[in-house]
């Protein structure tokens, strides 16, 4: 009974510091209803950086776009179970870019 006992404070005592750490961690920057991809098309010139957002939220989502490559951040709000494309930048050497995306669902 005893060992039984050590065992589960052992437990007890490794298992709390895990589910703290995400107790201080900020909120996603994108909620789970929503997704984002990127694309880079090639058009001739160069590629176009497209950032796609799909809203499959019960609420609209505003969101704020920005990239690596297009620093400058761009607002689009999409409507529940809708999407909405964004070209970031056209005709670019890259063929690769990051996306910052962060949405707030509106009430």
């Amino acid at each position: 009974m005893r060992n039984w006992r050590s065992f589960f404070g052992f437990v007890l005592a490794v298992a709390a510091p895990a589910a703290g750490a995400d107790a201080g961690a900020p909120p996603p920057a994108v909620p789970p209803c929503v997704k984002v991809q990127t694309q880079a098309i090639f058009s001739g010139a160069g590629y176009n950086h497209v950032v796609g957002i799909e809203n499959g939220c019960t609420r609209a989502a505003a969101c704020e776009v920005s990239t690596d490559v297009a620093p400058e951040k761009l607002a689009v709000t999409v409507p529940p179970s809708e999407s909405r494309e964004l070209v970031t930048f056209r005709g670019s050497p890259a063929s690769e870019f990051k996306a910052t995306v962060k949405c707030a669902l509106k009430n």
